[in-house]
């Protein structure tokens, strides 16, 4: 923050100065009330500035955990022998919007889709998360969040989507009590993975 008032107190340094003399002089002559009424749009500019630098950290902390959370999935994964892959390339990239892992690989889910796990990886579901997440458009598509707090209608929203979800435990255990099936935990996946790898019938 001290960073950002210094820039900005030297981008406008002389327009500061200016302002300064013409200010203090109307302090001097109208008191006040007069100087707070002028000089309150420079601090409004100021307060414009955090505000978009607020926003903008905070939209970077969300894209960073995102980030955090798919290459933590991608190495616990290959740490227990269970093969995925990054879509990388314009061309896999576009084919598979919105998939952030393959399993087994990105060649398999290119050319023989049925063979293939698409893995989805979303920290939070927030309020638009619908946009973001693929349908499954008869693919073994599978949602993993760590979301603690996913309501019924989420839940729903997930299987009208034709997606498995897999997520906390506790989250996974409250929700299948109601009747989600299709709700898992992630303690599941690794077994859920090498069963469906291994060519099992998708449920």
């Amino acid at each position: 923050m001290e960073f950002a008032a210094q820039e900005w107190l030297e981008q406008r340094r002389e327009q500061l100065q200016q302002d300064w003399e013409r200010l203090s002089a109307l302090l001097r002559e109208h008191g006040w009330d007069a100087f707070k009424q002028e000089v309150m749009p420079v601090f409004m500019d100021f307060a414009q500035l955090v505000q978009r630098l607020e926003k903008d950290l905070g939209n970077m902390r969300k894209a960073r955990g995102g980030l955090t959370f798919e290459r933590a999935v991608e190495k616990l994964l290959s740490t227990i022998a269970i093969p995925c892959e990054r879509p990388k390339g314009q061309e896999a990239q576009r084919k598979l919007e919105r998939i952030d892992l393959v399993s087994p690989d990105v060649k398999t889910a290119l050319s023989e889709p049925e063979r293939a796990i698409f893995l989805t990886l979303k920290r939070t579901l927030r309020e638009r998360w619908k946009q973001e997440v693929p349908a499954a458009q008869g693919r073994r598509c599978w949602l993993l969040t760590i979301d603690p707090n996913i309501s019924e209608t989420k839940a729903d929203d997930i299987h009208r989507k034709g997606l498995e979800a897999f997520v906390l435990k506790e989250v996974a255990s409250q929700l299948r009590q109601k009747g989600k099936i299709w709700v898992r935990s992630l303690n599941e996946l690794p077994d859920a993975l090498r069963k469906a790898l291994g060519g099992e019938t998708r449920c």
